[in-house]
């Protein structure tokens, strides 16, 4: 069973990342085929010269998959849906592909099964699931230290403290708000077009008059003006 891999990464594309293992140079090298959340913090992840992942290992008669996550949390976070009924791999790695994990963990905790049915593969059957069976459980983690975790760290989605002059036109314009850049990601993951989300975003931050705490805020505001 693969827990971990850390090596070269060969390739990546389409979900997928090729890790090398060992030494290229004296064909001592081992290529693993991991498949990845598809969303653009693992491509900056993986373009380090040395890649590591946690890996989650599905056994099946006619298959060997291995999922990987740039994080013990996050893996965690896909074991924890995979424990839903009609959850399989590749319905948890898309849920992770569409949505950063801070949103997906708040959407849970608060209930909101309209969020959740906006995400791809996530129907009204499966939303309602996924809150019955893991909000509770998700709330004790929470309150056991595990958001905790995500503030430090745990995730490429931690929480941020938005920089002076968040607001104003020229942070904007440029993308360069971790937060905006964030949420929009989030947005244009559930399905949204890049324009119509940028612009949303800007207009509802200049009605602000403080800026959102963190990104599931400016993510919630965007989608009550989209529904």
């Amino acid at each position: 069973m693969i827990g971990y891999l850390c090596g070269e990464t060969i390739e990546q594309a389409d979900g997928r990342a090729l890790i090398g293992v060992g030494d290229r140079s004296t064909f001592g090298c081992v290529g693993y085929l991991v498949s990845i959340p598809q969303r653009a913090t693992y491509a900056a992840h993986l373009s380090q010269k040395k890649s590591e992942l946690f890996i989650y290992t599905h056994v099946r008669e006619e298959a060997f998959d291995l999922y990987g996550f740039s994080t013990q949390f996050e893996k965690e976070l896909f074991l924890i849906l995979l424990s839903v009924n009609g959850v399989g791999p590749k319905s948890a790695l898309g849920i992770l592909s569409s949505v950063e994990p801070s949103i997906l963990i708040e959407a849970i905790v608060q209930a909101d099964q309209a969020f959740l049915t906006k995400i791809p593969g996530i129907g009204k059957k499966t939303a309602e699931r996924v809150v019955v069976e893991l909000k509770d459980a998700v709330r004790k983690k929470v309150d056991l230290g595990w958001g905790q975790r995500l503030a430090e760290g745990g995730s490429p989605s931690a929480r941020v403290k938005p920089a002076p002059g968040f607001g104003s036109d020229s942070e904007l314009e440029k993308g360069s708000s971790q937060v905006f850049q964030d949420a929009k990601l989030a947005l244009i993951g559930l399905g949204y077009r890049d324009q119509d989300i940028h612009q949303l975003l800007h207009r509802i931050l200049k009605s602000l008059d403080t800026p959102p705490r963190a990104v599931e805020d400016l993510v919630r505001s965007a989608l009550r003006q989209l529904a």
